[in-house]
């Protein structure tokens, strides 16, 4: 009895510790080169987990993508699966950085995994062999032999028109496929150096371009030819042609890290070898016509454009004043779009120069949005005025390929009888009429001035007479 009760708490033990081997969490190296991903990875055997959570934030590096790749283990006659799911982490400046203890939730269970410090440096010298989770050593004792292991991946640059007009949209995108059985072969090798210069060269000095930010690469599934594959989009931008220069796209590589896998893996050895790899997209060639002839040919915008307004009242009295949007949505250059064009002046009713606003976004190669016009006008004179009379909108219609003009439908009515009055309140009359308040409405005779005179003669010859005598006494 006693040896079936320590029998069965040697299984607990084994059962136990064989439960706590179920899933573990590996470090990558933990000095790298700034341009170089640091990892963590999850390793489970047997089956592939449904469903992973808590990757830790790391500061000092930005969270990237994910990759999964499974391995097989042959030991004589049984395998064994291991699969592994790798969370990348980009370095954003050199110096140290830690990790601090954090759990993983594994199908509901917890996995704890101690913290580490790690150092980012700089970029190692040209020629030396990117680091690996576990050192090489060939030509050693025991050191396994690796193969070369055919890889379904690809670059393409994907630019969909051939022909397009002045002013009109060229998508350009790059993308980066693998098969998703092959995603454990390839890693992305100095990333942030090699797009900048892939990007160099791709840019077109006779364009308007648009890029699309991306924060961070993030990857797709798709189907290929009844495949799994992921792709990654590493650059996308929207040009906008401004002279009928060909636009010429030249062939550009990417250099990745390719690994070769042991002929005979083993959980005690290194089992991938990297290596480089430079895989190109080849180039691609735009011609762009000229407008056909129109008098605004160089003025107007080029896309596919719709009208929409709206007018705070139809009716108004006169000197009263409403708020008219004229709204043009589409697709196209938005931030290019010209103010509406002006085809007559109308003292009658005062339209004020715009406030514009404007509102787009750019996404799977297509600019989209509106531009709107906020007119302020004010009624001086009753009657009606259509306001597709005083100004219209000329544009390309590259659906078409033909110019279209987009008028307003609105009408505005003013009501009420012209006052003259109002008008001359309106004006400045000068200071003189100013005071007309403040002075006195009395009426004033013709002959008060006369009587007014008579009384000063009178004075002055008294004070003549007084002066002659006071003159002939101090002679005296």
């Amino acid at each position: 009895m006693k040896n079936t009760v320590v029998l069965f708490l040697c299984f607990l033990c084994w059962a136990a510790g064989a439960r706590a081997q179920e899933h573990t969490i590996e470090y990558g190296p933990t000095t790298i080169p700034i341009e170089q991903y640091f990892t963590i990875s999850l390793k489970s055997g047997g089956t592939k987990p449904a469903k992973v959570e808590g990757f830790p934030e790391i500061e000092g590096l930005q969270k990237s993508t994910q990759k999964s790749f499974t391995t097989t283990y042959t030991r004589g006659t049984k395998k064994s699966v291991v699969y592994t799911l790798t969370q990348q982490y980009a370095p954003l400046r050199e110096g140290e950085f830690t990790v601090k203890p954090f759990t993983l939730t594994v199908d509901g269970k917890s996995i704890l995994s101690p913290g580490i410090k790690g150092r980012v440096g700089a970029t190692p010298p040209a020629g030396a062999t990117p680091g690996d989770s576990l050192p090489v050593v060939p030509g050693g004792a025991g050191a396994p032999e690796f193969v070369e292991v055919k890889e379904n991946a690809f670059l393409t640059l994907h630019v969909p028109k051939q022909r397009v007009y002045v002013g009109e949209a060229v998508p350009v995108s790059l993308w980066f496929y693998v098969a998703d059985s092959d995603l454990g072969l390839l890693d992305f090798y100095e990333f942030n150096t090699q797009i900048s210069s892939i990007i160099g060269q791709l840019k077109q000095r006779s364009t308007l371009e648009e890029v699309v930010q991306q924060d961070e690469i993030t990857p797709e599934k798709l189907k290929i030819g009844g495949k799994d594959f992921t792709r990654y989009k590493l650059h996308e931008a929207v040009l906008f042609p401004i002279t009928p220069q060909p636009l010429r796209f030249p062939a550009v590589g990417l250099r990745m890290i390719k690994y070769k896998i042991a002929k005979n893996p083993s959980l005690l050895t290194q089992n991938r070898l990297p290596e480089y790899k430079t895989y190109t997209a080849k180039g691609s060639e735009v011609t762009v016509r000229p407008l056909p002839p129109h008098p605004l040919r160089d003025q107007v915008a080029v896309g596919a454009f719709r009208l929409e307004e709206q007018v705070s009242r139809n009716t108004i009295s006169l000197n009263q004043n409403l708020v008219y949007l004229l709204k043009i949505v589409g697709e196209g250059n938005i931030r290019t779009l010209p103010t509406p064009q002006h085809i007559a002046v109308s003292s009658e009713l005062e339209i004020y120069t715009p406030e514009i606003r404007q509102n787009l976004q750019v996404q799977q190669g297509r600019m989209t949005g509106q531009k709107t016009f906020r007119y302020f006008m004010v009624g001086h004179q009753a009657g009606e005025y259509p306001l597709r009379e005083l100004f219209q909108w000329v544009y390309f219609n590259t659906v078409t390929a033909r110019y279209d003009t987009l008028r307003p439908a609105f009408t505005v009515r003013v009501r009420g009888q012209e006052d003259q009055n109002t008008f001359i309140r309106a004006q400045d009359v000068g200071e003189f009429y100013n005071i007309a308040d403040t002075e006195s409405n009395q009426l004033v005779g013709l002959d008060q001035f006369k009587e007014v005179r008579l009384y000063i003669n009178v004075v002055l010859a008294v004070m003549l007479g007084v002066a002659l005598v006071i003159f002939i006494v101090n002679r005296k």
